[in-house]
């Protein structure tokens, strides 16, 4: 009776430990209009941060887990005191405190991606499920624009009235998080199956192709034609790498030497690949000003780290990029960016690369060239570090690395 009673409190704690998992993982994944709050702000995450070290009431999570813990807390550590100790002026509490609660929040999340047992048929449905609600919303706002009616969920009004949005806050982070969540899905598929082709894949759910396809070419969205080949990745293989580098290379004769009319944003991709080359702003900003919005600032960032001022190891303060650098492309309140070096110039370098550290530990996996895409991918889009995006990747990178790779070191209690 003993031996049942046990086994029914550890089923119990296992489901409960699943489906906190998948609501964590969510919360990361949305951010509709009626939660947001100033900039953007998710209301709903932040709830789901605040209510977070509840998960410490679970008794098997209460452990250690180096890997995560040691490097996330040295960024708590340094986000807390350096500014204090070193630029006091600058201290805002607010903006701390949110960095440390999406800290936080990972290792919450941590925790319950080892044990609970997450597998990869679950993990690939709530990936479809997600995909497939981004799509109905897209959808239902399409049609309230097409019979001119006022459309849910619209969370800024742009000029071309089809740039929607569906459950996020623009139509540039649905398309990140759906084509994040898209190559894990083929990567998952892939793993299961290594003769998993795409063709397969697409008999086999051929409405998620469907999904994802219209979600992502429907918004007026130039970020999609970079992210949205992502999922392509795992099907590279020794075999048909030959063909992908000769279909690569006509692409890029036919995209930048035949005159040919081109859709706008690809021509706009194509201008924002030109002017990188340069690494001269002004070119960057002109062939594409949203693109411009996430390049651009690194530049900045790693010419204001150029030098050997102390403040480079102890950080210039708290938002101190947006008040010291030259303004940022697009942004309404003219404030400076640092871009992935952003942490950097305000919290000193043993707090970023502590950060970037985490970042590698959930994203690298040996003999795996994708997971240097999955790193790259990662510090690109934490560079606003009080955002969502960056922290979902390394979430599904988190899950992607233990629950379906089975790689058990990472979340061990061992370092």
């Amino acid at each position: 009776m003993k031996r049942e009673t046990d086994r029914h409190i550890h089923d119990s704690t296992n489901s409960l430990t699943v489906r906190l998992t998948v609501v964590g993982l969510v919360l990361l994944c949305i951010n509709p209009s009626f939660v947001q709050g100033h900039d953007n702000m998710n209301i709903l995450l932040n709830i789901g941060m605040c209510l977070s070290p509840f998960v410490l009431l679970i008794k098997d999570a209460r452990t250690f887990i180096p890997r995560i813990d040691l490097p996330l807390c040295t960024v708590i550590i340094t986000v807390l005191f350096a500014p204090f100790i070193f630029h006091p002026d600058t201290v805002r509490l607010s903006t701390m405190l949110f960095t440390c609660a999406y800290c936080v929040y990972f290792m919450m999340l941590a925790l319950l991606v080892k044990i609970s047992g997450l597998g990869s048929c679950l993990f690939l449905k709530l990936i479809r499920v997600i995909v497939y609600t981004f799509a109905v919303v897209l959808v239902i706002q399409q049609l309230c624009v097409l019979m001119n009616l006022p459309v849910p969920l619209k969370a800024i009004n742009y000029y071309n009235p089809w740039k929607l949005n569906s459950l996020t806050a623009e139509p540039s982070h649905t398309t990140v998080i759906l084509s994040t969540l898209l190559f894990f899905y083929t990567r998952t598929l892939r793993l299961r199956n290594p003769a998993e082709t795409l063709l397969t894949s697409i008999r086999l759910h051929p409405w998620l192709w469907i999904a994802y396809l219209w979600t992502l070419f429907t918004t007026d969205n130039a970020s999609a034609y970079i992210m949205g080949p992502l999922c392509l990745l795992p099907y590279i293989t020794r075999k048909n790498i030959p063909y992908i580098l000769i279909l690569l290379v006509a692409l890029l004769i036919t995209a930048f030497l035949v005159p040919l009319k081109r859709p706008t944003n690809v021509e706009r991709v194509l201008n924002t690949i030109t002017a990188v080359t340069t690494l001269n702003d002004q070119e960057i900003i002109k062939a594409d000003t949203s693109a411009s919005a996430r390049l651009v600032p690194t530049l900045r960032g790693a010419r204001a780290l150029a030098g050997t001022d102390m403040q480079i190891i102890t950080g210039h303060g708290v938002d101190a990029d947006q008040r010291d650098l030259e303004a940022r492309p697009c942004d309404v309140n003219e404030r400076g960016f640092a871009g992935i070096f952003s942490i950097w110039y305000n919290y000193g370098v043993i707090c970023s690369l502590a950060f970037w550290i985490s970042i590698g530990f959930v994203t690298f996996i040996k003999r795996d060239w994708m997971s240097y895409v999955t790193f790259a991918m990662t510090v690109q889009l934490s560079a606003d570090y009080n955002m969502q995006l960056g922290w979902m990747i390394m979430a599904f990178a988190m899950v992607f690395k233990y629950s379906i790779c089975g790689k058990r070191n990472l979340l061990s209690s061992n370092l």
